[in-house]
C-alpha cells in the first residue's frame, strides 16, 4: 500500500507518461532554438560601425535634446514615432553607444523567436519549425543588430500573424477567438505607430479575420470592430504626420529609382539568404503541391490560408500605395517574413506526415542552405565606417577649431565630433563647389575633406568634380568613408595665403 501511494503521488513524467515526455522534449528543443537565436543576434552586435540610417536614429533620439526639438525631428522623418520614443527613453538611461542603442533591437529579435512557439493552431513540430526558421532568418538577424525600428516591427508582425492564425484556427471557440482579436488589435495599433507597413499588415490581418468570421455573425462583428479600432486609432496620426513630413520624404525618394528586380533580390536575401535555398524551396513546394491529398489539406489548413492571404493583401496594398508614393522596399516588406515562414512550416508539416524521414531530411537541408549565408554576414564589411573615419579626424593634430569640409548630411558628422570638438565647424559642400575647399589661414587642421556613405567610385567622381590636385593630398580610405588630408611637405603644396 505505501508503494502504491508513492506511485500515485509521482508526476506524469516520473510515471513514464508519453505525453509528458513529449512535452518535455518539445520545451527542451524550443529552449535550444531560443538559445541559438539569441546567440546569433547578440554575437558581434558592436562590431560594425553605426551606418547612416542608424546615425539618423541617434541624432533624433539624442537625450540632450528638448522634447520639442526631438518632436520636430520625429515629424520631419518618414517613420511613425513609437520606436523613437522608446529609444529616447532607453538612451536617457543607457547612453548612445553603438552597443547600447542596438541592444533593444536584439532584445526584440530574441522575443520574436520566443513568440513563434506560441502559434497554437500549429502542432508542436510546426511551431518548432517556425521557431527555427525565424531563429536563422538572415533578415531577422540583420535587423536585430541595427538601431532602427525594423526589429520591433518584425516582433509585432509575428504577434499579429500569430493572432490572426489563432482567430482563423479556432472557428468554434468564441472565447479563444475573442482573446486573439484583442491581441491582434493592440499589436496592430502598436505596429502602426512603429512603421507604416505595420499598419498595412494589421489591416490585412483584420480583414482576414473579418472575412473568416463572416459565416458566424457574432465573430464577424467582433473582427469588424477590431479592424475599425486599428484604422480609427491610426488615421489621425497619418493625417497629422503628412502635414509635417519633410526630410524623411526627401530621403525616401531613392525608392522610386531603385529597380524592382533589385528589391526582389534584396528581399530574397533577407528571407532565405540567397538563390540556392530559394530554388530548393520552390522545388520542394512543387512536389508537395502535386501530391493528391494536398488540395484537401490546403482547404482545411488555417496556416496556409493566413500565410498566403496576408502576403497577398500586403503586397497588393503596398503596390497600390506605390502608384502615388513609392514605398516598396525589401526592408519594409519584412512584415511578410512571419507569414512566409508560416507557409514554409505548414508545408513542411504536411510533408512530414506523408514522407516522415525523407521530408525531415529535406527540411534539414533547406535550413542548412539558409544558414550557410550567415558566416558571410558576420565576416564581411557591409556598413560604412563612420565611427572609424570620425576617430581618424579627431586624432589629427590641430583639429580643435575651424572648418572642415564634409560631403553629405552635416548632422551625421556633427553628431560624431560635435561634442568632443564644439569649436570645429563642419561645412557641407556640393560636388560643383570648388571654392568650398579653399583653406582658411587660422587653422592647423590638415583635414581638407571628410566624406562618408558613398562608394569608392562615387568618391573618385567627387574628387574629380572638386578639381583636387591629387599629389598634394592624401586619401585615407575606410569602408565607404574617406578622409582627405593635406600633404604640406611636398613641393608646391603649401598652404594658400
Amino acid at each position: 500500500m505505501p508503494r502504491a501511494r508513492l506511485d500515485n503521488s509521482a508526476s506524469p513524467a516520473e510515471r513514464g507518461d508519453p505525453d509528458a515526455d513529449l512535452l518535455r522534449r518539445n520545451w527542451l528543443a524550443a529552449s535550444s532554438v531560443l538559445v541559438l537565436g539569441a546567440g546569433l543576434r547578440l554575437y558581434g552586435l558592436n562590431l560594425p560601425s553605426a551606418w547612416a540610417d542608424e546615425i539618423t536614429t541617434l541624432v533624433i533620439t539624442d537625450p540632450v535634446l528638448t522634447f520639442g526639438q526631438f518632436w520636430q525631428l520625429v515629424i520631419a522623418d518618414v517613420h511613425p514615432p513609437l520606436y523613437y520614443l522608446l529609444l529616447r527613453l532607453w538612451s536617457a538611461v543607457f547612453g548612445q553607444s553603438d552597443l547600447a542603442t542596438r541592444l533593444p533591437s536584439a532584445i526584440f529579435g530574441i522575443l520574436t523567436v520566443t513568440v513563434a512557439f506560441g502559434f497554437k493552431p500549429l502542432p508542436p513540430a510546426g511551431r518548432l519549425a517556425l521557431m527555427i526558421l525565424i531563429a536563422v532568418s538572415p533578415g531577422a538577424i540583420e535587423y536585430a543588430q541595427e538601431a532602427r525600428s525594423y526589429s520591433l516591427l518584425l516582433f509585432l508582425s509575428t504577434i499579429i500573424t500569430g493572432a490572426c492564425l489563432g482567430f482563423v484556427g479556432n472557428p468554434h471557440n468564441d472565447r479563444a477567438a475573442g482573446s486573439t482579436l484583442v491581441v491582434l488589435t493592440l499589436a496592430g495599433i502598436v505596429a502602426s505607430y512603429t512603421h507604416y507597413f505595420g499598419f498595412l499588415l494589421a489591416v490585412a490581418a483584420g480583414a482576414i479575420a473579418m472575412w473568416t468570421g463572416y459565416v458566424r455573425q457574432r465573430r464577424a462583428k467582433a473582427a469588424s470592430l477590431a479592424l475599425a479600432g486599428i484604422v480609427a486609432s491610426f488615421v489621425p496620426w497619418l493625417v497629422y504626420h503628412s502635414h509635417f513630413m519633410s526630410r524623411g520624404a526627401q530621403l525616401a525618394g531613392w525608392i522610386a529609382e531603385f529597380p524592382l528586380a533589385g528589391t526582389a533580390s534584396w528581399f530574397l536575401r533577407l528571407w532565405l539568404g540567397e538563390f540556392v535555398p530559394a530554388a530548393a524551396l520552390a522545388l520542394f513546394s512543387c512536389v508537395i503541391v502535386a501530391t493528391p491529398g494536398f488540395r484537401s489539406f490546403a482547404r482545411d489548413n488555417p496556416a496556409l490560408r493566413v500565410g498566403s492571404s496576408t502576403t497577398a493583401l500586403v503586397l497588393c496594398s503596398a503596390a497600390f500605395v506605390s502608384l502615388r508614393t513609392p514605398v516598396l522596399t525589401s526592408r519594409n516588406l519584412i512584415v511578410l517574413l512571419p507569414s512566409l515562414y508560416l507557409l514554409m512550416a505548414a508545408l513542411g508539416g504536411y510533408a512530414v506526415t506523408r514522407w516522415r524521414a525523407l521530408a525531415a531530411v529535406c527540411l534539414g537541408i533547406e535550413l542548412l542552405l539558409i544558414a550557410q549565408s550567415l558566416p558571410s554576414y558576420y565576416s564581411f564589411q557591409t556598413k560604412e565606417q563612420w565611427r572609424e573615419s570620425a576617430s581618424f579626424v579627431l586624432s589629427q593634430p590641430g583639429c580643435a577649431k575651424g572648418p572642415i569640409q564634409v560631403f553629405g548630411d552635416v548632422a551625421n558628422y556633427e553628431y560624431l565630433v560635435g561634442r568632443t570638438r564644439p569649436r570645429l565647424k563642419l561645412v557641407a559642400i556640393a560636388p560643383s563647389s570648388r571654392a568650398g575647399l579653399i583653406e582658411p589661414s587660422d587653422t592647423d587642421c590638415r583635414v581638407m575633406l571628410w566624406a562618408a556613405a558613398l562608394s569608392p567610385s562615387d568618391f573618385e567622381q567627387l574628387l574629380s568634380s572638386l578639381g583636387l590636385d591629387r599629389p598634394c593630398f592624401r586619401v585615407t580610405a575606410f569602408y565607404w568613408a574617406f578622409v582627405v588630408t593635406r600633404q604640406e611637405n611636398k613641393a608646391g603644396c603649401g598652404r594658400e595665403p
